[in-house]
């Protein structure tokens, strides 16, 4: 088995010292809601601030760049760590499943890779499948991924990915090429002459900056290729089995697209017997008049599509494993995977982005993948109880006039469900949001006969917007008295002022 390498001095924290957990992720994934733990905020700004630090010390100015060139790197540099800082403090997972998770198979990987040993790993619950690399030695992982993922050979992949992008110094000789490209004497005379033209000056200026986009984009993609030949040849290092590197690609063919094949009937699943479905609710809304631009557009879209691609096209990508494959693979393991050990993980990582969607207001993603997700998980009254969450964070903005804001109109890049869904969102009213929380509301409580802490705060909303006081009173009381220190408790802080 292998062993995890030594931790840099002063940097990572152990996760189960630090956070006191048992390090056997499969045995511990037995929660049925998504990680909370209000005293996890403190080692989130801990792992910042040392994330920020390390980019500072390893985004260094080039000696090369004039005045200008270095304020401008400066700039970008701090920017950078801002951002990962805020992603790090706002969103990073510490739990004690997934962290752990990734982290182990991190590890496996340097036992058998020292040369990444100067990296890390933070989780985070972005419900989007990415992960990339910051240039530090810093490795984001999102929880979306973990969700779409079919085991853990390709996470580690992945992982080997991320890790040879750092090894090849890929984003920090980016940020330097990037710099270097805009304050170009020849490029800012371009500009400057493009600036001076009476006639299609702003053509001109475009033509100047797609230009470098484009050159940008090719360069971008033989990046990728380099780090997927890196990568392969670490990965063939490790005990996972090798020919999980083309099946991740083939995977990221659709991998943003969850439960594609499963259907979505909202008449079927939506109302109950005291609330029954309407057929005006599937309307086409308003609006959506995007279908002919999209047909008169298709040809220059698919033209274009592959030009702009930072990752080159994932069946090209699976091709060329496959050509390394026939050239490394002589000789050596043919490893396959057998059962399915991930479920778990998988099970655990739904959660968490589920969860995220409703975090950042976004309720019609977050409704669309609970309601998917009781197809899957039919056991778990989670995500009927975010159904009725969701429903009522869109039932709050419609009532506040604000619903634009958390609720998006179909178009012509959706799935064809997805934008049924969207029409079916946006033709409800009032009412009937309301009573569709309560039918959703019902179907939770009925599938459990525990009294959750999603479940609770579902029941004080709905009696909160049938302005039932008693039902309100009794669903606060209980919450607090199970829930204190809860993911919702600041609901009721605020319900004081």
């Amino acid at each position: 088995m292998n062993t995890p390498p030594p931790q840099k001095p002063g940097y990572w924290i152990p996760v189960c010292t630090a956070l006191l957990f048992v390090c056997s992720p499969l045995l511990q994934a037995q929660r049925n809601a998504p990680y909370y733990n209000a005293n996890a905020a403190t080692l989130r700004q801990q792992l910042a601030e040392k994330t920020t630090a390390s980019i500072q010390a390893t985004f260094r100015e080039p000696d090369q760049f004039n005045k200008e060139a270095r304020e401008a790197y400066r700039s970008a540099r701090d920017r950078i760590g801002l951002d990962v800082s805020e992603e790090i403090s706002e969103s990073a997972l510490v739990d004690d499943v997934l962290w752990p998770f990734v982290q182990k198979t991190h590890a496996a990987i340097v036992a058998a890779n020292p040369e990444g040993a100067a990296t890390k790993v933070i989780l985070t619950i972005n419900p989007t499948p990415n992960a990339y690399s910051v240039g530090d030695g810093t490795l984001f992982v999102y929880c979306g991924l973990l969700a779409g993922l079919e085991n853990e050979d390709q996470l580690a992949f992945v992982l080997c990915h991320e890790i040879a992008h750092y090894l090849l110094e890929h984003a920090t000789n980016g940020l330097v090429r990037e710099i270097a490209t805009f304050h170009d004497k020849a490029f800012k005379a371009k500009v400057k002459a493009a600036s001076k033209q009476e006639f299609n000056r702003n053509e001109q200026l475009a033509n100047i900056y797609k230009n470098v986009l484009f050159k940008s984009r090719y360069h971008r993609r033989d990046l990728e290729r380099q780090a997927d030949s890196l990568a392969y040849r670490m990965f063939l290092k490790t005990n996972y089995a090798p020919g999980q590197a083309q099946r991740l690609c083939a995977l990221f063919e659709t991998i943003d697209e969850p439960l594609r094949d499963s259907s979505l009937n909202v008449e079927t699943h939506f109302g109950c017997a005291r609330h029954p479905f309407q057929a005006g609710w599937l309307e086409k809304a308003k609006g959506s008049v995007w279908a002919d631009a999209q047909a008169l557009n298709a040809a220059a879209e698919k033209q274009m599509q592959d030009s702009l691609r930072t990752h080159p096209d994932w069946r090209n990508r699976m091709q060329w494993l496959e050509e390394m494959a026939q050239q490394l693979l002589v000789g050596t393991s043919t490893k396959t995977v057998s059962g399915d050990p991930y479920a778990p993980i998988r099970y655990l990582s739904v959660l968490e982005s589920v969860d995220a969607w409703f975090s950042v207001e976004r309720y019609d993603k977050a409704l669309f993948y609970a309601v998917q997700y009781q197809q899957v998980y039919p056991d778990c009254s989670y995500f009927k109880e975010m159904e009725a969450l969701a429903l009522n964070g869109l039932y709050t903005h419609l009532q506040d006039h604000s619903l634009s804001d958390v609720l998006s109109q179909s178009a012509p890049d959706n799935p064809g469900k997805y934008n049924r869904f969207l029409d079916f969102l946006n033709n409800l009213r009032l009412k009937d949001l309301l009573a569709l929380q309560v039918c959703s509301l019902d179907a939770a409580l009925a599938s459990t006969t525990e009294k959750t802490e999603h479940g609770l705060m579902a029941a004080y909303f709905v009696a909160l917007a049938q302005d039932d006081r008693s039902a309100m009173l009794a669903a606060k009381k209980e919450y607090l008295s199970k829930y204190r220190k809860g993911r919702f408790a600041d609901v009721f802080q605020q319900a004081k002022k």
